[in-house]
Formats: structure tokens, sequence, C-alpha cells
């Protein structure tokens, strides 16, 4: 499962030449990791040349989808795109528009971009950012060129989707359907994704109290564990997702996964086949079935290397790579459970006493 700390987020768009736009959040603390994108974009006949320079946080990319018309409006000349970018970049490229799309000489086309999770674009998404051109003859990419990622999706009427998601919210459960049902985006639902954003209560106990993503802390709120009682049976997951089955397969064989409950290695983990739950990326599930806790405070700690380097259709992991680890971690609590019925078998193991 990718992994990240979202943070606060310093979104900066800066466009030069014949269009100006500027949009900025309030400024993070010095500790908070600021990812941000400057775009420069020429609109060509039959193409449109994006520059995208700054700094990105891991685990984040910038999206954006080109139109014919000024202000994302007009025709989408081409699908979402993904730009695969981390730490400072300078990233450029020439995408051509759709079959038989054009933008007259004189006519104002428009670039859509916002920053992302990678491999999920309606996760943890900023605001959007519109940059305008007129279509006065083409240029040459600003940056050593690259090529962006075609997400699938098509490119969406701006205004149409929201940007208030709620995180963790469309997190798929090892059993089926998702962890947090009922838990929706603030506007529109949001397909069924890997990671997706809003706390449900301090008091929440849903249908799948016990179920516990291990690496919650860094998708809450949606994914928080909610109230789980001494009685309930603790199951621990994880999971990885990718475009191909075959993906999937090469990050089993190269993972490396060292997760503790409390400082105890889990034990017995569980590996579910490969499936394709959403009908879009095939997933792998882990799942550590703990049994009953006694009552107090646990933490989850989750690290995963790779034995070799992989690519899961979105991003390359492990030795060589910009993303050879992840470190994520899960705290919650176990209360007695209110009824008076007793817990089953009681797993010692991680008991605190």
């Amino acid at each position: 499962m990718r992994k990240l700390s979202l943070g606060l987020l310093l979104l900066a768009l800066m466009a030069i030449g014949l269009s100006v736009t500027v949009a900025q959040d309030a400024t993070p603390a010095a500790s908070d990791f600021a990812s941000n994108v400057a775009i420069f974009y020429v609109a060509c006949d039959n193409r449109g040349v994006v520059n995208f320079t700054g700094t990105m946080e891991a685990g984040f990319d910038v999206y954006f989808t080109l139109y014919s018309g000024p202000s994302g409006t007009g025709t989408a000349l081409t699908s979402l795109r993904q730009a695969v970018v981390d730490g400072a970049y300078a990233f450029s490229e020439a995408v051509n528009y759709n079959t038989g799309a054009t933008v007259a000489a004189g006519q104002t086309g428009s670039v859509v971009a916002f920053i992302a999770r990678e491999g999920a674009p309606a996760s943890g998404k900023s605001e959007e950012f519109i940059v305008n051109d007129i279509q006065d003859g083409c240029n040459n990419p600003q940056n050593q060129p690259g090529t962006s990622v075609d997400t699938g999706v098509a490119g969406a009427v701006v205004g149409t989707t929201t940007t208030t998601t709620v995180k963790g919210a469309n997190l798929l459960s090892p059993f089926g359907g998702l962890l947090t049902p009922g838990i929706a985006s603030v506007a529109t639902p949001e397909p069924a994704v890997v990671i997706g954003a809003r706390r449900p209560s301090a008091t929440t106990r849903g249908p799948n109290a016990g179920v516990v993503f291990a690496e919650c802390n860094q998708y809450l709120p949606g994914a928080a564990p909610g109230v789980i009682y001494d009685t309930d049976n603790v199951r621990i997951f994880w999971s990885w997702f990718a475009r191909t089955e075959a993906q999937v397969q090469e990050h089993i064989a190269a993972a490396q996964y060292d997760v503790k409950l409390n400082g105890a290695p889990l034990v017995d983990v569980g590996i579910t086949a490969i499936t394709r739950p959403n009908n879009r990326n095939f997933y792998v599930f882990y799942v550590a079935n703990i049994g009953n806790l006694t009552p107090g405070q646990y933490g989850i700690e989750f690290n995963l290397n790779w034995s070799s380097a992989i690519f899961d259709g979105f991003a390359n992991y492990g030795p060589g790579t910009n993303r050879e680890t992840t470190r994520s971690t899960c705290d919650f609590t176990i209360l007695r459970d209110p009824t008076g019925r007793s817990p089953g078998q009681v797993n010692l193991m991680y008991s605190l006493r």
C-alpha cells in the first residue's frame, strides 16, 4: 500500500508569458513539507507543451488535462494525464491532442492541473489551477522531455469534480467492499481507489470493527480504526496494487515486510490471491489474524523494502529508485466491551499488562 504523510501542502502555481495565474494556501510550518508546481504552457495547433518545475513530496504527482478553450472550457484535448515527479523536478512534455483535435491560430487553449496521490488522482487532491495560452505558434520544451502516464480517465469539465475528499474513505478491505462503508467524499462520491480522506467520529464503530489498516496514521482520518472492544477479533491488514497482475506478482516476489505490533513481529501473515476488486487495478492483501486484545494502547510499525527494483505501472520502487523504502504507523485503542461480554482467547503476545 502506498504510504505517506499527507501533511500540509504548499500549492503554488505560476505561469509566465501571456498567462499569469498564481494560487497559494497558507504557509506551512518549517517542519512541513511543501509540494509546489510552476507551470508554463504553450498551446500549439495539434499538441500542447507543458513545462512543470517545483518540489514534490514523495507519493504525490502533477495531473493535467489540455482543453481547446480558455479556463478549462471547450473540448478536452487529452485524457487526464499524470506527470510522475519527485523531489526537486523539472518536467516537460509535448502532448499530442486526441486524434483529429486542433486549436486554431488565434484561439485560446488551456491546461488544468492539480496535485494528487500517485495512481489515485481523486485522493488528496489539491484545488485545480488553470493556465491559458493563445495559439500563436509552438515552442520547444524548456526542460528535459519526459512522458506522462495516461490515466485512462476522460478529461472532466472544470468545476464538475469536487476538490474536497475524505482521505481513507475509499480504502478497500481484504474481506470485500470498503473498510469504512458509508463514509464518502464531501460532494460527489468517488470510485473505489486504494486511498481516498474525513475522519469518522472517535466513537465510530462500524461493521468492520477490529479490522485495522497497518498504515492508518498516514491515511487519517478516513482510515481511523475507530472503536475496538476486547471482544473483537482484531485483524491487521495492508495491501498493494498495480496496473497489471504481473506487476503485483513482481511486488510479492521482491517485497520484504517488517511489521510489528507493540514491538512484537506479526507472525503467520496470510496473503490473498491477486484480485481486481474495482475493475481497474490489481490488488493483493496481507492479513494477520491477531484475535482478542486486552484493553490498552497499541501501535503498529510498518516497514517495507524490496530486494529488487519493481514498477507498479505508476512509479518505480526498490533499490536504486526514489522510493527505496516505506515507513508507516498506526495507533489504536482497545476498550473493554461495555455490554459485559467476555473476550474469547486473548492473544497474550500483544496484551498490555
